[in-house]
């Protein structure tokens, strides 16, 4: 069920059941812990990851991306970790095991975080922000992130709104792209997405492109 995105980094995807698009779950092996990143459920997950010795911990790009994250705690007593921007959102679903992080927290497997924020005037309230998401930046150089970014079934830079089912605001796009283009490290080596593809590329050489 897992898929190689490199030795290190695999990939397992389900259909979202309310929208016409895949969600994406990363697994990230780092020396013997096992770090998941926005994990869809499927059936055989629990059991994947019982062969693997389990789950370290589950991270969240953004808060809307729970998924089975509450299930795998659940199973393998691990944390969960939520952006605090959005923590009050997800916290009431997630339980006890949710667990606050911003840009300072040493995460688990070796990750930091960089914020990805779209200020107003984009939001549609200060309760309903356009985009507000962590980019999880991992010790071989991917970044993983949730709905900013993704890659196209082509292989090319699609940043958000592209790829969902909405009509492309350039207004939109264009702030997405420059808060993507701001928190991306420079020697970024690949995209891990949460929809779509993954870009096994330097990424920053792909940004360019745009």
């Amino acid at each position: 069920m897992f898929f190689p995105t490199t030795n290190e980094i695999w990939r397992w995807e389900t259909p979202d059941p309310e929208d016409h698009w895949m969600m994406v779950g990363h697994l990230w092996l780092y020396g013997d812990r096992t770090v998941l990143i926005d994990p869809p459920m499927q059936p055989q997950l629990p059991y994947a990851l019982e062969i693997l010795g389990g789950v370290q911990a589950v991270l969240l790009t953004t808060a809307d991306h729970t998924r089975g994250a509450r299930y795998v705690a659940d199973e393998f007593g691990c944390a969960v970790y939520v952006p605090a921007q959005s923590f009050s959102a997800a916290s009431e679903m997630l339980g006890p095991c949710a667990m606050a992080y911003d840009e300072s927290t040493a995460l688990p497997g070796g990750i930091h975080a960089v914020r990805c924020h779209i200020p107003e005037p984009m939001w549609e309230s200060e309760t309903s922000p356009y985009l507000d998401e962590m980019m999880l930046v991992l010790p071989n150089g991917a970044v993983a992130v949730g709905d900013i970014a993704m890659g196209s079934p082509d292989g090319r830079l699609w940043v958000c709104p592209e790829g969902f089912n909405c009509v492309v605001d350039p207004a939109k796009l264009q702030a997405s792209l420059t808060a993507f283009a701001q928190a991306l490290p420079r020697d970024t080596t690949y995209l891990l997405a949460s929809h779509g593809r993954d870009l096994i590329s330097l990424v920053s050489r792909v940004l360019e492109l745009r």
